[in-house]
């Protein structure tokens, strides 16, 4: 099949090995022309493409603009040897990357005081009397109830997974057959979930038990909302000293709900664990993701190595670079399949 023409034909995308430096189609196929027949002139190179010279020469202003293609004096073209420019160019885009994810580090490690102001500020404008302390041992009875008594989404933060009334065996049961009733569960834990086994189990355990799970890195408060009607929250389930409380207030309710649909519109998604779905693909989703090594190893059950050497395998096999182009040809190629 010919690699350039064969998808177009079948009306796929079509994959370009250089697309992370901003080099289309026509400029790597112009490119790789210039690598396999150096020092020709450019009505030569369009003549062999089969291209007008407008289109041969938008395609050869990014390789000259990226130092991958020049012209000599008599006007031909003549490419550097590829493995230093596009190393340079590789180099450039990694040092990029790095800065960008510092930026994004940074920004995600103040998501949790941005959101405790954003409620903070509006709690303090509530009347007296919007709230019900609920006792530490009418805590799982209260939300077995509020279970039992309301309709719509159950939205949850699980800020510390293995707390609270969820270790309650009422509890599972009772959200394992409002599960089984068709209502919706929705939670969103800690990033930090992969990499503490038990809390692992926990969400895995939860996940079989039909709750739909993301990850997100910060997250300010337990809390679960019961449709739009009510709110249980604590600063943390069982931190000495804190107690739940609950609220039946509109304003309040929808500041919960808010908040949690935006956490949860800008989570990850947790990679399927079913058992038809392969260790390539969940491989593929945490990359996906952004996923260190260690937490991908943790959350796969496999060594560290192991997982290196899965993706130097799985990027030889789709002729990519960097992760980054790995993860950006699966999802391309369809090869990511998420739990909703």
């Amino acid at each position: 099949m010919d690699r350039w023409h064969g998808p177009a034909d079948r009306g796929e995308a079509p994959v370009t090995v250089l697309a992370t430096f901003g080099i289309m189609e026509d400029s790597e196929r112009l490119y790789r022309n210039v690598l396999r027949q150096d020092r020709q002139s450019v009505a030569w190179h369009a003549d062999t493409l089969g291209w007008t010279d407008v289109r041969l020469r938008a395609a050869l202003l990014p390789l000259v603009r990226l130092r991958l293609v020049r012209q000599d004096l008599a006007g031909d073209l003549v490419a550097p040897h590829p493995g230093a420019a596009l190393s340079r160019l590789v180099e450039r885009e990694t040092a990029r990357l790095e800065l960008r994810q510092r930026e994004i580090e940074d920004a995600a490690a103040a998501v949790g005081d941005f959101s405790a102001d954003h409620l903070a500020g509006r709690v303090d404008t509530l009347a007296a009397g919007a709230f019900d302390a609920i006792p530490d041992e009418l805590l799982t009875s209260t939300a077995v109830e509020l279970l039992r008594t309301t309709t719509g989404i159950v939205r949850i933060f699980h800020v510390q997974p293995g707390t609270g009334p969820g270790v309650d065996p009422a509890l599972e049961r009772s959200v394992r057959e409002v599960v089984q009733a068709g209502r919706e569960l929705r939670a969103v834990y800690p990033t930090a979930v992969l990499e503490v086994p038990e809390q692992l189990a926990w969400l895995r355990r939860w996940g079989r038990l039909g709750e739909r799970q993301r990850l997100a890195d910060a997250l300010p408060a337990e809390f679960a909302v019961f449709g739009e009607e009510v709110v249980l929250a604590a600063p943390a389930w069982d931190a000495p000293g804190a107690t739940a409380v609950l609220s039946r207030m509109p304003l309040l309710v929808g500041v919960f709900v808010a908040l949690f649909d935006d956490t949860w519109a800008g989570a990850h998604r947790v990679p399927d664990d079913s058992p038809g779905q392969d260790v390539e693909t969940r491989l593929l989703t945490l990359l996906g993701t952004g996923y260190k090594d260690e937490a991908i190893a943790r959350y796969l059950g496999i060594g560290v190595r192991t997982v290196r050497r899965r993706v130097a395998a799985l990027m030889e096999e789709h002729g990519v670079h960097t992760r980054f182009q790995l993860g950006a040809v699966a999802e391309r190629r369809g090869l990511l399949r998420h739990r909703r």
